[in-house]
């Protein structure tokens, strides 16, 4: 969203009853959270009901919030499956919201809540539905990564008695965007602890199989009543997740179909090798478990199973109340990202299992050497580090040629952190000098800080690009190869022979740059556009043909800054 626009927007909060762009009214809050709020919104122009997801106002000005919700409409309207919630529209500008699909019926969370455990076949039937719908997420190139049960709603179908419907794509990564990089905070965990995949909690690439690997904690909690790990605190619980072999579900459902179990060895697998490959090879799999545990119950070798397990002779048979009955509830569509995810650097809860205080070690890459208070630990990351007494602790971590991290953490009694790290290229320090003093210096088209003589650090093994600029001067640049590690460079600036100022121009897509109405030849972002002095006409356009332009006025020396969004509305 260009900046201008975000200038412009006011701080009145929302209120039910409020008409908002002219043609949503609100009829019911349904959630409060970091990120935002959702409202049951009347579409006046239709008489129908939707759900908004409305970014709060004072996030706006952060421009990773931005990116982050444009990267969640994205991720929802690029997937079409009748078992995802439908994206409807996103309105940029006061407010800015998504409009989703309402969809009325209770959660997988409050069904479990209820009725503590689903049948087989109920639950093999919900598991199926999902990983069609994880599946056409998936082609499209999105990955949930934030499957649970409170993402779920079981909304009533006439064919099937019940429909389950994806929700919540806040935490979806998009495959082909590179919106992705960035927007996750180092030192942060971000997921559910009891369904995140070993490697969405290592800090690894993430693909379709974690998918799998989220969807098998859902399938055994919707058998047993619970996820597959539990513990004292969230912390053991990302251990058990790296670490531990789940329970069997006949561990605590004695009578449960062998064909669970069978499934959920694969889809439960710490290596995303060794699970299904994709959700369709899962979807099929849980079709044929399906037909083998009907055959068993009723006794009957036909190939069509019923999609929902409701049929008079499975219940005479086993007792079990397959019909079940949802409560009329209204459940929100879009979950408040907020809410739907956690966002990990410590927990404080009691610990069941490891005694006295610990630290879980998570590093990108993983391998990393750990050090703690001095000694080396056996183990490399991820990892767990046990039996720490309270007060503070330094924890080194090193790979290779990864620059050193060091952190301090300090614990409570018994108490349980995590320390997430990226691991940074090794890197020095640079001064930098030019001819005359006081210009400023540009590394890889950001400014550094302070001008002339200054320090800059740069990273070992990488190729920069120095840039120095001085009002009057014509720009001096050099490039750095990972073979310079000279620890001053001087550059000598000479006069400009004709005005001009500079241009850095981004977007938040790979975009051509036009100028005054002519194709410069340069892509987003920038390093520096060098322009006569006067009015320019800026204009940026990505490959799907979207837009947007800016007028600005550049005087001599200056540099100009610009950040356009193709499609945003400037």
């Amino acid at each position: 969203m260009p900046e201008a626009l975000v200038k412009l927007l006011q701080s009145r909060p929302l209120f039910v009853g409020d008409v908002i762009a002219g043609r949503y009214k609100l009829l019911q809050t349904l959630g409060d959270g970091a990120m935002g709020q959702v409202f049951v919104a009347e579409n006046l122009a239709i008489g129908q009901k939707v759900a908004l997801k409305v970014l709060k106002q004072e996030l706006l000005a952060d421009a990773t919030f931005r990116m982050r919700f444009q990267q969640e409409a994205e991720a929802i309207a690029a997937v079409e499956h009748r078992n995802v919630a439908r994206f409807l529209d996103l309105v940029v500008g006061d407010p800015t919201f998504i409009v989703m699909e309402y969809v009325r019926g209770p959660t997988l969370a409050q069904v479990i809540r209820d009725k503590k455990r689903l049948p087989p076949l109920d639950a093999m039937y919900i598991a199926e539905r999902l990983c069609w719908a994880l599946e056409a997420a998936h082609q499209r190139g999105v990955v949930h990564r934030d499957i649970k049960p409170s993402n779920v709603i079981l909304s009533p179908d006439t064919e099937n008695e019940i429909e389950p419907k994806l929700i919540d794509f806040g935490l979806a990564k998009v495959a082909a965007a590179s919106a992705e990089k960035g927007l996750t905070r180092t030192g942060q965990i971000v997921g559910t602890p009891d369904y995140m995949s070993p490697e969405q909690i290592a800090n690894k690439e993430v693909d379709a199989r974690s998918d799998v690997y989220s969807l098998g904690c859902l399938i055994f909690e919707l058998c047993v009543g619970r996820p597959p790990f539990t513990g004292g605190d969230d912390v053991q619980v990302l251990y058990q997740q790296l670490q531990v072999k789940p329970d069997r579900v006949e561990d605590h459902v004695p009578d449960a179909p062998p064909e669970i179990d069978k499934l959920l060895g694969k889809a439960l697998a710490k290596e995303p090798g060794a699970r299904f490959q994709s959700m369709r090879e899962m979807a099929e799999a849980i079709s044929r478990a399906r037909r083998r545990v009907y055959r068993s119950i009723t006794g009957e070798a036909s190939v069509d199973v019923p999609r929902h397990s409701g049929t008079q002779r499975a219940v005479r048979a086993t007792g079990w109340s397959t019909r079940i009955s949802w409560p009329a509830v209204a459940v929100l569509v879009a979950v408040v990202g907020g809410l739907a995810g956690y966002a990990f650097s410590r927990m404080n809860r009691p610990i069941a299992k490891i005694e006295g205080g610990a630290i879980l070690v998570v590093t990108r890459p993983s391998g990393a050497a750990v050090e703690i208070d001095g000694k080396l630990f056996p183990e490399p990351t991820p990892t767990m580090i046990p039996y720490l007494g309270p007060g503070a602790h330094t924890v080194k971590l090193k790979k290779g040629k990864l620059g050193a991290v060091e952190r301090q953490v300090t614990l409570q009694n018994a108490e349980h952190a995590v320390v997430n790290v990226v691991l940074p290229p090794a890197s020095h320090k640079v001064e930098v000098r030019s001819v005359p003093e006081g210009a400023t210096v540009y590394l890889d088209g950001r400014v550094a800080v302070g001008e002339t003589p200054t320090t800059i650090e740069v990273t070992d093994d990488e190729f920069h690009e120095l840039r120095v600029e001085k009002s009057g001067y014509e720009t001096a640049t050099r490039a750095l190869t990972p073979d310079d590690h000279d620890p001053m460079f001087t550059m000598a600036l000479t006069p400009e022979k004709q005005p001009r100022g500079t241009l850095l121009v981004d977007a938040n897509t790979a975009a051509e740059v036009w100028l005054d109405g002519v194709d410069t030849g340069y892509t987003t972002p920038t390093l520096g556009i060098h322009v006569a002095l006067g009015d320019h006409m800026i204009e940026v356009r990505d490959g799907g043909g979207h837009k947007a332009s800016s007028k600005v006025h550049v005087v001599q020396g200056q540099t100009v800054r610009l950040l356009l969004s193709p499609g945003g509305g400037k």
